[in-house]
């Protein structure tokens, strides 16, 4: 079996290929034996980039860029969707930001803008490309490995119970005999391979000076890619500084605020003390804090800030409210994937479905630990949360899409029934009319939800008390969400009593497109307003008979 195992490894580790993504497309990944990392853009040409310091013995590793994914249009639902906003119109909840929401990027998205803003992202947080990348081959290797192993193993026994004892030891006598030529053998085999690889070793790479002073620092372009990497690069390059440097200040600006926000908030009024400021107790064993953002769209900036505010905030979890991504795809997974090496290590974090997001999100995001609500509970800190997935899928340039068979109002209606039916203290969901139905009808005291991209309450609705979180990522109707602000984005720390399990007050962080930061006072959450029992109906008067 050891045997067996060692000869197949070389074969598992040059064969396996895993399929994952390249900023904005889709790419192939497989292992090669030349010191290189080769991202090949098909007729445009090839980018080389000396792979020596990443990958040990001489590795290489070749990228075959793939299409960057669109979904697959379907019929225009907006149609549907502009109903249900005039059905709502009129009440508070029907104001509620659909179209800022809708027109994020919309129709009129720069495609180019957005595959920029794509690339500067691997150099604005390339741990999340490299771990992705270390992740899919190490899977695809061993699967390949363990399978060769296994079938040339039960080859092996399935020979040995044919030919029987007798012929074994026939045949292990005549190997013992030719033992020294085997061996011979296989030394000359090995000595003629790796000469072969040294006399097949690629030429030294000619650096292209644009890349000077950058991650790609002597690293080729061949083909068409080197007349137009000048200009191409430069522009992805600008977008990367000018990110980092947005969000450096951001986040220094945010440190300095930090030391001088609001603290005590509405302890008291649940008959509990603050600690000292500045303490790591800060939030006591009567209290859990959660760190509540939505509607972040791809801005991995604004990621930075949520990272900073778990930590500072000593959060007992994370919880987001949808739209991590701008449209679902599966290139758009390293949008999530940088959220979450942003969050403290081992920080328990929850996530629903928002409109821009897809079921591949909340899947990528379930095989990294987040708990994910699909018209079910979880727990998170002693709390129990309950929600479910937005029913829509917003496409650019064909509006939302139904991703199951009811409409908004038609899934807010189960959802209701089904909260009548469980056991929670919060729902949490996307869009706050999805769980208005909830709220009226008393099976929901609280909902926290985003994607109307402005800030309502906490206020009371119906019986219960719903606070809509504004876009986290400022996401800017027909505008790219990547890169610094075009408009405010907000970040909310939600403090709840663990006796009564009810929400005690909310502080919002907010940051603007000028670099400052703002941290409001603790804004108390009202407490949910029973329901008031119906009269009697009075009794039709008897009649003589």
């Amino acid at each position: 079996m050891a045997v067996v195992a060692v000869v197949t490894l070389p074969w598992a580790l040059f064969s396996a290929r895993a399929d994952l993504s390249f900023g904005p497309h889709e790419a192939r990944y497989q292992i090669t034996a030349d010191s290189r990392l080769t991202v090949d853009f098909g007729p445009l040409g090839k980018l080389l980039i000396p792979a020596d310091e990443y990958l040990p013995l001489g590795l290489g590793l070749t990228v075959d860029i793939g299409q960057i994914p669109v979904p697959g249009a379907a019929d225009d639902d907006s149609h549907a969707g502009a109903s249900e906003r005039r059905s709502d119109r009129g009440s508070s909840e029907g104001s509620d930001g659909a179209g800022p929401d809708a027109g994020v990027g919309g129709g009129a998205v720069d495609a180019l803008g957005g595959d920029i803003a794509s690339y500067a992202s691997l150099f604005s947080a390339p741990q999340a490309q490299v771990d992705e990348i270390v992740n899919g081959l190490t899977t695809a290797i061993l699967a390949r490995w363990a399978l060769a192993v296994c079938i040339i193993s039960g080859v092996v026994v399935a020979t040995a119970f044919v030919l029987g004892p007798a012929r074994l030891a026939g045949i292990g006598r005549a190997f013992v005999g030719k033992e020294l030529i085997s061996i011979g053998l296989v030394t000359v085999l090995v000595l003629a391979s790796v000469g072969t690889a040294v006399l097949t070793r690629p030429k030294p790479l000619v650096a292209d000076p644009a890349f000077d002073g950058t991650p790609l620092a002597g690293a080729q372009v061949t083909g068409r890619l080197g007349g137009v990497i000048d200009t191409a690069f430069t522009a992805v390059k600008d977008f990367s500084e000018d990110n980092d440097a947005f969000y450096d200040q951001v986040l220094a600006n945010l440190n300095e605020q930090w030391r001088t926000r609001p603290l005590t908030g509405n302890w008291s009024d649940q008959g509990m003390v603050p600690p000292a400021r500045g303490t790591a107790q800060e939030t006591n064993a009567d209290v859990s804090t959660f760190v509540f953002g939505s509607d972040l769209h791809c801005n991995i900036g604004m990621a930075r800030v949520v990272g900073a505010v778990s930590r500072m905030s000593h959060a007992d979890a994370y919880i987001d409210g949808g739209d991590a991504t701008m449209t679902g795809t599966s290139a758009e997974n390293y949008c999530l994937d940088v959220l979450d090496d942003e969050l403290p290590e081992k920080l328990p974090r929850m996530i629903v479905k928002g409109n821009h997001d897809s079921t591949e999100t909340t899947s990528h995001a379930r095989s990294k630990g987040w708990k994910v609500l699909e018209d079910s509970s979880a727990e998170m800190s002693g709390v129990t949360f309950f929600g479910g997935p937005d029913p829509r899928r917003t496409v650019f340039g064909s509006g939302p899409q139904l991703e199951t068979d009811l409409t908004a109002d038609q899934y807010a209606q189960k959802l209701n029934d089904e909260a009548c039916a469980s056991d929670f203290d919060i729902m949490l969901i996307h869009d706050a009319r999805v769980g208005a139905p909830s709220l009226r009808s008393g099976c929901a005291h609280y909902s926290l939800s985003g994607h109307w991209h402005r800030r309502v309450g906490p206020e009371t609705l119906g019986s219960g008390v719903r606070y809509v979180s504004s876009t986290t990522g400022g996401a800017l109707a027909n505008a790219l969400t990547p890169g610094p602000l075009k408009m405010v984005a907000e970040l909310s720390i939600v403090r709840v009593d663990n006796k009564t399990k009810r929400p005690i007050d909310v502080q919002i962080v907010t940051v603007s497109p000028d670099q400052s930061v703002t941290i409001e006072p603790w804004k108390t959450f009202p407490e949910p307003v029973p329901l008031i029992a119906r009269p009697p109906q009075e009794q039709p008067a008897a009649t003589e008979e």
